[in-house]
């Protein structure tokens, strides 16, 4: 029997993007499938447009929340209230490929211990991409390719995903804090994942379930990229805690970039260097991560002026 399958889209301020990434999802989608998007109290006109748009479809519902939550709240606002079997999610600034939902979730029909599967996120560049945007910088942009066959992974991405809700709301759903409060943070994912297979579920890569991830000319700056580096390690450290292990990785990460940078000036290494720093810094020296980082992003702004 086929699950019945709910596509949550959390969405904040993205009017535009969101209707093209639901026009996407309502184009393949089958019969036994509902959408819910979480507007996250948008003030640019989303919810007046996607009620015009969308109200009148059964399979669609929209809420939001009392006040403005994380992106963490607000996929476990959809995990609750969502009526499936199976949760899948795609963030609102991503398009899905023909037959993403059906890939997505048919993986779960195989094995009743596969607790979460996750997709392939390939890049729409907006704007032209700078010249030192290489691959191996993909993942802190939210983009994901594992390969082209099914494998066991250790987490997805959120923007591509889904859930067996019961498993899922068994382990405690996301973790909403993660670090300081306030701070937005990355790594929601390894965390429900970690659980998951605590909990004796696989987490599974289906390499044909596919979408598209827009990126444009802000978040493609050598700041924005490295910023975002920082966050998602700082993110691992609040999960994990000091680790040897972790340590030792991220030290040499932290020196193999900087000395390539230096006989190199590839600037794709200067995120890797701010990635070990994430978690380096709380690890080794204890301070708050989050006030060290401004006074680094400064110091990256006149290093690229020189």
């Amino acid at each position: 029997m086929t699950p019945k399958v709910t596509v949550v889209v959390p969405t904040y301020n993205r009017a535009n993007h969101v209707a093209e990434c639901l026009d996407s999802v309502f184009k393949q989608k089958p019969g036994w499938c509902n959408v819910l998007v979480i507007d996250n109290l948008s003030d640019d006109g989303t919810s007046d447009l996607l009620k015009r748009r969308y109200g009148w479809r059964s399979d669609f519902k929209l809420l939001s929340p009392p006040e403005r939550i994380s992106i963490a709240e607000a996929r476990n606002y959809g995990l609750r209230e969502a009526d499936g079997d199976i949760v899948a999610f795609i963030d609102d600034d991503c398009v899905a490929c023909e037959g993403w939902l059906e890939k997505l979730v048919s993986r779960f029909s195989l094995d009743e211990k596969i607790g979460c599967v996750g997709g392939r996120i390939k890049p729409i560049f907006l704007d032209q991409p700078p010249k030192w945007l290489r691959r191996d910088v993909y993942g802190l942009l939210g983009l994901t390719n594992w390969g082209n066959s099914v494998k066991e992974i250790f987490f997805p991405i959120g923007g591509n995903m889904a859930l067996r809700r019961e498993a899922a709301m068994g382990v405690g759903g996301f973790q909403e804090k993660l670090g300081p409060r306030g701070v937005k943070l990355f790594g929601e994912e390894i965390s429900i994942s970690e659980r998951l297979r605590g909990a004796g579920y696989r987490v599974v890569y289906e390499p044909e379930a596919v979408v598209l991830h827009k990126m444009w000319g802000e978040r493609l700056s050598l700041r924005s990229v490295a910023e975002r580096a920082y966050m998602i390690s700082m993110g691992d450290y609040f999960i994990f805690g000091r680790s040897l292990g972790k340590t030792a990785v991220n030290l040499g990460i932290l020196f193999g970039s900087s000395l390539g940078y230096t006989f190199y000036r590839q600037k794709n290494l200067v995120c890797h260097f701010f990635y070990a720093l994430g978690y380096l810094i709380p690890a080794l020296t204890g301070r708050d991560p989050v006030s060290v980082l401004e006074g680094l992003l400064s110091a990256l702004t006149r290093l690229m002026r020189e």
